[in-house]
């Protein structure tokens, strides 16, 4: 799409707005000189996305987790160190956005717990097919031992390269 404007109007709105609305390349990068009484053309180009480029939705992977959990501190006379299981789901959203379905059939799931240690799940599945079921719900439970503030990623992989992650953050205190 291209606006035809005069070089009048286009200083005009430059100093109306003080710059706020026009780049600073309207609003002060005019290095013509123009005389009084004469009109100048200028030609401004403006890129519009096409409708779709601007709309474009990618399904999007969402951990869920307690946000914040107390640790049991050690009692006197206790020989091992107090652990916390969490639980962390997962939910695969607007996969109807997806452009090609079987890119998230049959997914390894990656968790990554954020204290040196990961867990795979790695399914045994059928050849895709045209309406196979797509898992879209994930679950994983870990036990940390220490406390601190740990980012919990799920990486979706196939065949080793990830399709899709998330993560989510989980505190854990004494």
């Amino acid at each position: 799409m291209r606006i035809r404007a005069s070089r009048g109007l286009l200083l005009a709105l430059a100093v109306a707005t003080a710059g706020s609305l026009l780049p600073a390349a309207f609003a002060g990068g005019v290095t013509e000189r123009v005389e009084p009484g004469t009109v100048a053309r200028v030609e401004v180009v403006v890129e519009v996305p096409e409708s779709g480029a601007a709309a474009a939705v990618e399904p999007k992977l969402t951990l869920r987790a307690p946000r914040q959990l107390f640790l049991r501190p050690r009692m006197p006379g206790e020989t091992r160190r107090p652990s916390l299981d969490i639980e962390v789901s997962a939910r695969l959203e607007d996969l109807d956005t997806a452009e090609n379905l079987e890119d998230y059939y049959c997914l390894e799931e990656v968790w990554d717990w954020d204290d040196d240690t990961e867990s795979v799940y790695e399914p045994d599945c059928d050849p895709y097919e045209e309406g196979s079921e797509i898992e879209t719900f994930f679950f994983g439970s870990h036990r940390f031992s220490l406390p601190g503030t740990y980012r919990v990623w799920l990486r979706l992989q196939r065949s080793g390269e990830t399709v899709i992650a998330g993560n989510v953050v989980v505190r854990i205190r004494n």
